[in-house]
């Protein structure tokens, strides 16, 4: 008897599941908004490249250690890492997620591509690209003049490096970043603007890009990131009640 292909049998069961890119330059408020957005759209499974290989090392992984010299010595991941993260995480969130978003991630078109096929073999296409607009004088102002929390990544802005300074949310101790150093960042930025020109030019002619004013108050980018997150076709669909039969 023949057997139904991997891929044709994820198309079946995933074929509703919104997917959803929210990018933007370092410093455009991404975290901020995702926090706003997962608040909102209970369900929703969320991969930042920094924040996932950071738990995989914590917990010791593979992919941890596979990723922790690249993390150590404050050098990109491998695309090839990335991708065996990005299935990984899929295929363990997958059976319950309601809607899927990528924060930062793909940066380039060669990425984008590689993306579309990794999504494609589970039945997923990107419904949505969302890019945060901001100038590089406010990224680099939020960026020098911030602070993280080492345990839930709450970012305080406009913050003082105080030694102990406390989260509001968890009571953890708020750092700067590694690569939020005036050096790193400026070599962050340019790497970001280079690839996001063929990066919006692949996902415009599909029709997705949807750009947000990153300079806005964050309640005001938060809501703009709702109206433009792709709709949850599951959620919207009627379930279809069997007919009552007469006596």
């Amino acid at each position: 008897m023949p057997t139904t292909p991997a891929t044709v049998a994820a198309t079946d069961r995933h074929a509703d599941v919104p997917v959803m890119i929210l990018t933007g330059p370092p410093g455009a408020g991404k975290s901020t908004a995702m926090r706003a957005f997962r608040r909102r759209f209970p369900g929703l499974i969320h991969f930042g490249v920094r924040v996932f290989f950071e738990r995989q090392i914590e917990q010791g992984t593979p992919l941890g250690l596979r990723a922790k010299k690249f993390h150590d010595t404050k050098v990109w991941h491998p695309d090839e890492l990335i991708f065996d993260g990005i299935a990984s995480w899929l295929d363990e969130g997958l059976p319950a997620a309601t809607r899927v978003v990528l924060e930062g991630f793909p940066r380039n078109r060669s990425q984008a591509r590689a993306l579309d096929g990794v999504l494609g073999d589970r039945g997923l296409r990107v419904d949505r690209l969302v890019y945060l607009n901001v100038p590089d004088e406010v990224a680099a102002a939020r960026v020098m003049t911030r602070e993280v929390c080492t345990s839930c990544e709450t970012i305080v802005a406009d913050a003082i490096p105080v030694p102990g300074t406390a989260c509001v949310r968890c009571g953890r101790q708020l750092v700067r970043r590694p690569d939020d150093d005036q050096q790193t960042f400026r070599r962050r930025l340019a790497r970001q603007r280079q690839g996001a020109v063929e990066l919006l030019d692949h996902y415009e002619a599909l029709g997705v890009v949807v750009r947000i004013d990153g300079t806005s108050p964050p309640a005001q980018v938060a809501a703009a990131l709702e109206v433009a997150a792709p709709a949850a076709q599951i959620a919207a669909r009627r379930i279809q009640q069997p007919a009552t039969r007469g006596a």
